[in-house]
């Protein structure tokens, strides 16, 4: 007995080393896109996409966001449509529907997909799904429709629709579950899975330095072949932040998601063409914490230039003008209705009188601008906030602007300069032009003497400017500050979603809702009031504030997105 019990003790003693031995000299799991043939566009990674799957869809953000407005006008749009008809098409090419009930099917933990073009949709898709649950899905059970190829003596199936010229092709090998949209990528993928050398994905240049950059895998991470997406015509008609000369700039991104109880971040790695220019990096964060708890939005950037600030500090302090409206790069849109042009309230426009001239005053605005220019701001602070009057209707837009620069601000130069900006559009004289010295003991500042709030001052490197005399002070307040060290930003922001969502909803109800009150015509929902709004109360509803900040070395930018959330 104790001969077998001493056996026994032995046995366990030496299976427990080897797993020790096993779990020290483990084989790390072959990354995804060692299976991807070369040429993908855009390649997303998730390390559990069934439970990314699972979370979404048991989540209360995505029951608010198919009831919202702003789901139905995205249900509306051609980019919409044509995804719908593109799910159509390939369903119809499968033979099966490519519904959730399919996606559900199909997903598995470890999950790689490529875009191997953008407009016609052709794409891979690797998973590992065990063998079992694959063989019970929907296209594994209707693969006697399909026509048998073989690739690295593994067997894989190819359906084509006439009509539509679509094609689906899947294999099960192992443990893993290929689908693609053309036959030659999941042969490719095939026979990469059974140990053939083929041109892979991560042998790419742009693949490779983007995830040798890159930070550690997130739950979810995208890779993006910048350079030559932003060729694409899709990428300029659907990009939704316009920007798309600047994004040429770039090779190369990473973006990785990761997500905890109370935060999702995201953290990208976007590889430039060419070698940054050099900035003064050092002081963005001390400068963004000159922001005061109580505001609703700041930003914080380096190397402004003059003439921005100069368009920022008339577009969000001096009063609001007349002048030409900016040429816009963004074709029009066409409402498809019954064919009715205007309105019978277009008859009261008077046709046979010119309209009025509007005011400019360029002179003014050049004047700025050179005062501005003169001291050479290193960096520039926009803190906004929004204030709900005492009379409940109307809600009010403060904000101010701070420079910094590495030399102190000559203060009637800026006075002199703010008053020419305003010039003719304020008053046919100097009244209400006349700056007037106000504040507490140790905090003046100066303030206009008439109906207009514009309240400046400068301290030193820093100059202030506001068209809310209480928000200045609490800046001025937060002077000075004790130097702690801080990591390098080129532009630091945050947005408090729950604090400022009360104040948009109300403000742009009142703004829409003389078209809210029409009657007799069927109305779409309003961009403002009802399209963005219902994004804020669905998908954004547990959001308490957003931020980002960004550094810059070299060719490299690296981007921190916080989404901090309620639990």
């Amino acid at each position: 007995m104790k001969r077998a019990f001493a056996t026994v003790v032995l046995l366990l003693i030496g299976l427990g080393a080897w797993a020790r031995y096993q779990g020290a000299n483990a084989i790390p799991a072959i990354p995804m896109a060692h299976f991807m043939p070369q040429g993908a566009l855009l390649y997303l990674e998730g390390k559990d996409f069934a439970g990314l799957l699972s979370d979404w869809s048991g989540s209360p953000e995505k029951t608010a966001w198919l009831k919202s407005d702003n789901y139905e006008v995205f249900s509306r749009s051609r980019l919409f449509l044509r995804l719908q008809q593109a799910q159509q098409e390939f369903a119809a090419a499968a033979g099966v529907p490519t519904d959730t009930k399919f996606l559900q099917e199909v997903a598995g933990r470890r999950t790689a997909l490529g875009i191997y073009d953008i407009g016609k949709l052709e794409m891979l898709y690797v998973t590992e799904l065990p063998n079992a649950r694959a063989m019970q899905s929907t296209i594994w059970q209707q693969r006697s429709k399909f026509e048998p190829r073989e690739a690295a003596g593994e067997k894989f199936f190819v359906r084509n629709d006439a009509q539509s010229g679509r094609t689906v092709a899947f294999a099960v090998y192992g443990d893993y579950l290929i689908l693609g949209t053309r036959d030659d990528l999941v042969a490719g993928a095939l026979s990469a899975l059974k140990g053939s050398q083929i041109a892979t994905l991560e042998q790419e240049k742009w693949f490779a330095e983007g995830i040798k950059s890159a930070k550690a895998w997130g739950d979810l991470r995208m890779v993006i072949h910048l350079e030559e997406v932003a060729k694409t015509p899709h990428f300029r008609s659907y990009w939704i932040q316009q920007n798309v000369t600047a994004m040429r700039s770039y090779r190369s991104g990473v973006s990785d998601l990761s997500r905890a109880p109370d935060e999702y971040r995201e953290d990208r790695v976007l590889l430039a063409k060419k070698d940054f220019p050099t900035v003064d990096d050092k002081t963005i964060a001390s400068l963004a914490q000159l922001a005061p708890a109580s505001t609703g939005y700041f930003s914080a950037e380096a190397a402004p230039k003059p003439e921005e600030i100069a368009r920022m500090i008339e577009q969000e302090i001096l009063v609001p003008r007349e002048g030409a409206v900016p040429p816009s790069q963004i074709a029009p849109g066409v409402s498809l209705r019954d064919g009715t042009t205007g309105s019978a309230t277009d008859l009261e426009q008077r046709i046979d009188v010119a309209p009025p001239a509007a005011h400019t005053n360029a002179a003014g605005g050049k004047a700025l601008q050179s005062a501005i220019a003169d001291n050479a701001p290193l960096a520039m602070l926009k803190v906004k906030r929004s204030e709900s009057m005492p009379d409940g209707v109307f809600v009010r837009l403060n904000s101010a602007i701070v420079l910094v620069s590495s030399a102190n601000w000559d203060e009637n130069k800026i006075r002199q300069a703010v008053q020419r900006a305003l010039g003719p559009s304020l008053t046919a004289s100097s009244l209400g032009r006349e700056w007037q010295t106000t504040g507490a003991a140790g905090r003046p500042y100066a303030e206009l003497n008439g109906l207009l709030p514009i309240a400046l001052t400068a301290r030193g490197p820093y100059l202030f400017l506001s068209n809310d005399s209480a928000l200045l002070q609490e800046l001025l307040g937060r002077l000075p500050q004790n130097s702690t060290p801080h990591n390098p930003a080129v532009y630091v922001a945050e947005f408090n979603h729950s604090q400022e969502r009360q104040n948009f909803y109300h403000l742009t109800s009142l703004l829409d809702k003389p078209s809210r009150s029409a009657t007799g015509t069927e109305r779409s929902p309003e961009f403002f009031s009802d399209n963005l709004e219902s994004l804020s109360r669905s998908l954004g509803q547990n959001v308490v504030r957003e931020s980002i900040e960004i550094s810059r070395t070299g060719s490299i930018e690296r981007q921190t997105v916080r989404y901090q959330r309620q639990r």
